[in-house]
């Protein structure tokens, strides 16, 4: 439904709580128009909106809040004390990840630790992780080289 079809209902339907007169079919017309209309979701109403560039080739991979997703890329930097890798990922862009007591740590083909990753800097890794809202949630970090 478009927002000047919308726009129509709702000047019938205030004809109609106003007193106006209305033909049977109009009134029907409006009742169908109304329902469909608190039915569709707000979204639908307003005009599109283009994403940033960055976010449309996000979506456009099937990315987003909660979706796990991987890169490869340089561990730039560890800082154990606040549970936080930086990882470049392609394009030099970094990453920066959060560890937690649930992620994965190889390093070798041992399991390893955050302070272990502190001497893997410079090296390449492979991290699996997921985007939140308040930061990226590291999965898996395994040391590839």
């Amino acid at each position: 439904m478009t927002l000047r079809h919308i726009s129509a209902v709702l000047a019938l339907a205030a004809a109609l709580a106003s007193g106006a007169a209305a033909s049977t079919q109009a009134k029907k017309h409006a009742r169908r128009h109304a329902a469909a209309a608190a039915a569709a979701p707000a979204a639908a109403a307003s005009p599109a909106v283009a994403p940033a560039p960055a976010e449309a080739a996000s979506q456009a991979a099937g990315a987003g809040f909660g979706v796990a997703e991987s890169i490869t890329g340089k561990i730039q930097m560890v800082v154990a004390d606040q549970s936080l890798v930086v990882v470049t990922g392609p394009n030099d862009v970094p990453y920066d990840l959060k560890i937690t007591p649930k992620t994965v740590i190889v390093v070798g083909e041992k399991r390893g630790t955050i302070e272990s990753l502190a001497s893997q800097v410079g090296k390449t890794a492979s991290v699996g992780f997921v985007p939140q809202r308040d930061g990226n949630y590291a999965e898996r970090v395994e040391i590839t080289g």
